[in-house]
């Protein structure tokens, strides 16, 4: 970073606030350098050229969780992958979810010609908030969406509602 030396000999307010936007801009500059859990196409950016500068970029899937009482209902969106690259482990609190997207390319242009191969994936962690049993959990795949079933060790009955309404006046 290339560092602005101000006279010293005259005391300016906004010296302070200069150095607190250098430093601001520092770690702006550091958090989108470095590699990331996602990648932005540039704009203009041809597709193909964003797919292959994203290789190898790991995302988080988008996930609801549900508790019926009896058991977890996890689902997850991952789409892109095949049913043979995902990959699910259930431990007594927590669930590993880990899916791989492969993608081979060949393009042509003025007469040359390429292949690209194009690695990238999802990875989550999600923790449980109560203990399950991890050798009952069951998963299925379908159009891009995993849902995941994992029983309770101690389900939990959900509390009827007792008594009765009363009407505000």
């Amino acid at each position: 970073m290339a560092r602005r030396w101000w006279r010293r000999d005259i005391w300016d307010p906004f010296d302070i606030m200069r150095e607190i936007q250098e430093e601001i801009d520092e770690i702006f500059n550091e958090f989108f350098r470095g590699p990331r859990l996602w990648s932005y196409r540039r704009f203009g950016e041809p597709r193909e050229e964003f797919e292959m500068r994203s290789e190898g970029v790991w995302r988080e899937p988008f996930v609801d969780i549900f508790d019926t009482g009896e058991e977890f209902v996890i689902t997850a969106e991952l789409p892109g992958v095949r049913k043979e690259d995902i990959k699910v482990r259930v431990t007594s609190d927590t669930i590993y979810i880990e899916a791989q997207v492969k993608r081979e390319q060949e393009l042509e242009r003025e007469g040359a010609v390429r292949i690209e191969r194009y690695y990238s994936g999802y990875r989550r962690v999600i923790r449980l908030p109560e203990e399950v049993i991890p050798e009952k959990a069951k998963a299925k795949y379908n159009n891009g969406v995993l849902e995941i079933r994992v029983p309770k060790k101690h389900p939990t009955k959900k509390e009827e509602k007792e008594g009765f309404e009363v009407k505000i006046e």
